[in-house]
């Protein structure tokens, strides 16, 4: 299955801006809390750069993933088409083999009915 640019470039920013509306719903959820000197309110600077560097390291991840695929993709499509080169040659190969092993019986039947 090849997949296009265009749904790889979906694949890949789709999540991110999912990603993004996690986070900015994290961010307005602790938000609410930390003024109102509930459990997050101590740890409230922590829980931001927590989820910030969460979303990016997702990102990052997710990014390099989405890449590694395509280089997949783009490997296989390589390989298929250095396949198909090698078997047309070895298919070449196979034929002019025939072609000397026949030439080889005849010659040696030739000698035999000569004998």
């Amino acid at each position: 299955m090849k997949l296009s640019k265009q749904s790889l470039i979906l694949a890949t920013i789709v999540p991110l801006i999912f990603g993004a509306i996690i986070l900015y719903n994290f961010l307005d959820a602790i938000s609410v809390l930390q003024p109102l000197g509930q459990s997050t309110a101590l740890i409230y600077n922590q829980l931001v750069v927590m989820g910030i560097l969460s979303f990016l390291a997702l990102a990052v991840y997710w990014c390099v993933m989405m890449y590694l695929i395509y280089l997949l993709e783009q490997n296989l499509f390589l390989l298929d088409e250095n396949l198909d080169k090698a078997a047309d040659i070895g298919a070449r190969h196979l034929t002019e083999s025939k072609n000397l092993l026949n030439q080889v019986i005849v010659i040696l039947k030739r000698y035999e009915t000569n004998q």
